[in-house]
């Protein structure tokens, strides 16, 4: 009885966490700072835009590889001469319209975004 009393005591003594308190890393207001980089030509200079640049690559390409895949309402024919510059461009550009969505999901709003940019016929 001492022992599970104990442990009560202990758990009750943990400071309380919220689980979803954490910053969701895939908001469009976070991911948008790393695309702003990737759409700039010439690359950007730091680390950490690098770093912030590849992150909003590597979901794009994630999303343009899927954009024949999507439902009609989403999906996304990406031509093969876009560069990987004009693809955050475009999309950077979208997204800012709506800024009161900036802490939506990044992937399904860059989605939407390509979808207004290169429909499917």
């Amino acid at each position: 009885m001492k022992r599970l009393f104990f442990f009560a005591l202990l758990f009750l003594s943990l400071p309380k966490q919220d689980v979803f308190a954490f910053e969701d890393r895939r908001t469009v207001e976070l991911m948008l700072v790393g695309c702003r980089f990737q759409a700039q030509r010439p690359a950007p200079v730091r680390d950490a835009e690098w770093s912030q640049s590849f992150e909003c690559r590597d979901a794009l390409r994630t999303i343009v590889a899927d954009g024949r895949r999507q439902p009609k309402f989403l999906s996304s024919c990406v031509p093969d001469s876009v560069t990987e510059h004009e693809i955050a461009r475009a999309v950077v550009q979208i997204l800012e319209r709506n800024p009161e969505r900036f802490k939506e999901r990044f992937d399904i709003r860059a989605t939407t975004a390509l979808h207004e940019a290169w429909p499917c016929p």
